[in-house]
């Protein structure tokens, strides 16, 4: 009986360890988020590094692979030209592995079709060959959630940088654009880590309507 009992507690001294483990990376996180929220584009680097650390010590967590690829993309958006491929493909794997976890996840769609225009935007002559791809991404990404706004917002930058020739262009984006402001306007985050980025992208595209 003792025995039993012996083996009983180290199965669940084992198994409460393990739950604490599983579940230490959110305050990691939340800190994260909320210290990148008020950071300057000088600071972002080591946070994005943080970020990309903690999705490698939890690989089983498609949130961090998702807010890793994320951080990177939005530091090559932030980056000088020079470094903004640098950080592309830092947040490739990222990226990749968010949306091989989640293949149909709103949210790892939308970050694809932005990680995709972030390659454009570090080398515009790839606008011709992924710019379509990053469209169908952010589609799909409607598709899986009409009411994501981020998913209309990467489809509004993608319709908006678009030469008019090409189907694009500032006059054809205006109908997106204020779609996403009224998705924008409804949207509330589930929870304090679930992604809730892209307001103030959306604020300064509106405004260069103004």
């Amino acid at each position: 009986m003792k025995r039993v009992l012996l083996l009983f507690l180290m199965i669940t001294g084992g198994m409460t360890t393990l739950s604490a483990q599983d579940s230490s990376w959110q305050a990691t996180l939340q800190g994260q988020l909320q210290v990148l929220e008020k950071s300057a584009p000088p600071q972002w680097p080591a946070h994005a590094d943080t970020l990309a650390q903690l999705a490698g010590a939890y690989p089983q967590v498609w949130l961090l692979q998702y807010y890793a690829g994320w951080a990177y993309t939005q530091l090559s958006f932030k980056a000088e030209k020079k470094k903004a491929e640098e950080y592309c493909d830092k947040a490739a794997p990222f990226v990749k592995k968010a949306l091989e976890m989640q293949p149909h996840h709103t949210e790892t769609l939308t970050l694809m079709g932005y990680w995709l225009s972030a390659r454009i935007n570090a080398v515009p002559s790839r606008g011709a060959s992924l710019g379509a791809e990053s469209r169908q991404y952010a589609e799909k990404a409607i598709d899986a959630d009409p009411a994501n706004p981020r998913a209309s917002l990467v489809k509004a930058l993608n319709i908006y940088y678009t030469p008019a020739i090409f189907g694009g262009g500032k006059k054809r984006a205006r109908s997106t654009v204020v779609e996403t402001g009224e998705k924008f306007s409804r949207f509330t985050p589930a929870d304090a880590l679930s992604p809730n980025w892209g307001k103030n992208i959306y604020d300064v595209l509106n405004a260069s309507y103004q």
